[in-house]
């Protein structure tokens, strides 16, 4: 199984970061292949951001993503930047307050509080990206959400105790949340609907 991923923020909100710890997590925690690309703008904050990966069973051989089957956004010019690169019938999660989807399309389609958590539940948004991962785990499962916990404790526990742990709450946040939304769509019958809640992602 392959999955092509597509995270989109701008500079300061951490996402080439997430796509690098998403990359960890398989490669290291799961004995998978996997491939990281990124692209940004010139500004440390503000400018466009963008990090590409592929994560699949057998070697990866190109590292742009093209068609992506999931594309994750935590900021509106993201998201207008990058929607077209969404496959028919994949899945899009967006923060819903940063990266509010006002048209109609073709993909599965989650709007979810991810900034707006943070800053309640951590006093700050800055974790912002790792509770996006935990959003992507429970709703894709294209990685563990184990995988991810070890893969943070190697990249923050080096740093400090408490950007581990942060950073723990911040991905068991995204992981509740995620869960939450998975049940909601079961009990509504995604599949029945078109635009917001359209047909699952081509694998």
């Amino acid at each position: 199984m392959i999955w092509k991923l597509i995270f989109s923020g701008v500079g300061g909100q951490g996402v080439i970061s997430a796509g690098i710890l998403l990359s960890e997590a398989a490669v290291i925690h799961e004995n998978r292949f996997a491939v990281q690309s990124q692209s940004y703008g010139a500004e440390m904050r503000g400018g466009l951001s963008r990090a590409d990966v592929t994560i699949s069973d057998d070697p990866v051989i190109y590292p742009k993503v093209d068609q992506a089957h999931v594309l994750l956004c935590l900021h509106r010019k993201g998201l207008g930047a990058h929607l077209a690169a969404l496959r028919p019938g994949g899945i899009l999660i967006t923060d819903r307050d940063e990266a509010p989807v006002t048209a109609r399309v073709d993909c599965r389609q989650y709007e979810v509080p991810i900034i707006t958590t943070c800053r309640e539940e951590l006093g700050s948004p800055r974790s912002a990206n790792i509770c996006l991962l935990g959003v992507l785990s429970a709703v894709t499962g294209v990685v563990a959400a184990d995988s991810l916990g070890l893969a943070i404790d190697v990249r923050f526990g080096a740093k400090s105790a408490a950007a581990r742990d942060t950073n723990r709450r911040a991905l068991a946040l995204g992981l509740d949340m995620g869960a939450g939304i998975r049940s909601e769509a079961s009990a509504a019958g995604e599949s029945d609907r078109r635009g917001r809640h359209a047909t699952s992602a081509r694998m």
